[in-house]
This record gives C-alpha cells, sequence and structure tokens, in this order.
C-alpha cells in the first residue's frame, strides 16, 4: 500500500515522540559474496532468496549496485528455512572496507588463513545439514571471500508498543523508498514489537527477533 511519505513519518514521530530511546547497533562479522555467477549452480539458488533493503522481498536486485553478503551475529550465522540469512549492501557500503587493507579477513577454502575462519563459523551453525550446505557452498567458490567486522553504531529508535499501534502507528514507509511526484511511496506495515529506526527525518522498520539479536537498547 502507498502512503505520503512525509507526512507518514511525521505522524509517528509525533506519537510518539516520549517514546524515542537511545540504543547500540552491535558489531557484526559480514561474509562479503562475489557476483553469483562465481559459485556455480548453488549460487543460482541461493541468489533468489536474497533481500535488499530495497527489494525486501528478494529476487529483484541489480549485481552492479549490490553486493550480497551474510552477517555473523553473536558469533553465530543465522539460517532461515535451510539457508543462510542473506541480504544485500550498496556497492557504497562495501566499498571502504575494501580499500582499508586492515580490515580484510578470509574465508573460504584456498588458503590457511580463510580455512581457520571458515572452520570457526562451520562451528557456529547447529544443524548438521545446514552445516554441510554452508561448507558445500564455500568448497565450489574459486576464490577466498571477505570477512570484515562492522563496529558498533549508536542510534535513535521507536518501538511499536501496543498503545501505538492502537493509536494508529501501523505502517510506515522506509527511509530508502523513493516517492513518486505526489510524495507516494510503497509502505511497510508494522507488527507490535517491531522497531523504527531514526535516521535523519526518516524512519526505517527492523523486525523484532533482528532487533534484538543486533541492538542493545539503553536505559
Amino acid at each position: 500500500m502507498k502512503l505520503n511519505k512525509e507526512q507518514t513519518t511525521k505522524r509517528i514521530l509525533d506519537l510518539a515522540g516520549d517514546q524515542i530511546r537511545q540504543a547500540t547497533k552491535l558489531p557484526t562479522e559480514t561474509i562479503i559474496f562475489p557476483r553469483w555467477s562465481e559459485i556455480g549452480l548453488l549460487g543460482e539458488v541461493l541468489c533468489m532468496r536474497v533481500k535488499t533493503k530495497e527489494q525486501p522481498a528478494g529476487c529483484d536486485y541489480d549485481e552492479d549496485k549490490f553486493q550480497v553478503v551474510i552477517r555473523i551475529i553473536g558469533g553465530k550465522v543465522h539460517m532461515t528455512g535451510g539457508y543462510p540469512d542473506a541480504y544485500a549492501w550498496k556497492q557504497s557500503k562495501v566499498e571502504p572496507y575494501l580499500e582499508d587493507s586492515k580490515a580484510i579477513r578470509f574465508i573460504g577454502t584456498n588458503s590457511a588463513e580463510a580455512v581457520l575462519n571458515l572452520s570457526a563459523i562451520l562451528n557456529t551453525i547447529d544443524d548438521n545439514d545446514e552445516r554441510l550446505l554452508f561448507a558445500d557452498m564455500f568448497c565450489s567458490i574459486r576464490k577466498d571471500l571477505l570477512l570484515v567486522s562492522t563496529k558498533a553504531e549508536e542510534r535513535r529508535c521507536i518501538e511499536v508498543s501496543r498503545s501505538l499501534y492502537d493509536a494508529g502507528v501501523v505502517a510506515c514507509v522506509d527511509a530508502w523508498m523513493q516517492e513518486d511526484e505526489f510524495g507516494m511511496a510503497d509502505s511497510t506495515q508494522l507488527n507490535v514489537g517491531d522497531f523504527l529506526i531514526i535516521e535523519g527525518s526518516d524512519v526505517y522498520c527492523i523486525r523484532h527477533d533482528e532487533f534484538i539479536q543486533t541492538h542493545k537498547i539503553h536505559g
């Protein structure tokens, strides 16, 4: 459903003004993937499952603009439906890591460092079939991949409480959604317990389970 982005965001901030809280996005490790053609047949399967913030339904992203990543949160690879929980970063987010040689580590099967890093991560996957799939994926890749750490980041957030939901905070227009000539953009339906991250004069939604894995609320 399309909503007016400016009006929707202003209403949310007005209603939730006294419920804004400080939070820290926790450091995470992230595996940065190459183009799927470099991974082989398994890459064709996995690429259909990748989501971007701009395309949350998945299956529709430009490899010239995005690179696929898999996050390691709390030392664990998160699996969804038997596959690694992958999504995409814009190239502009990847490039600083490529330029910082001290930040670059490797994961894969083509060097001692990469094998050690892969072994450590495989041990975080509890299900044996999922662990085998993840290992097989790396055996199919013809080069080691980048493994980078993202720093902690301070943020402001709003939890969608029952009272806010009942007051009408049932949808938002995420910060990255493009508006048409009338200021309308596709909206995200909210659930009680979801979180909204405030980014300048915009907001965007992070679902409850992902938020509690990746953030720490202060106070």
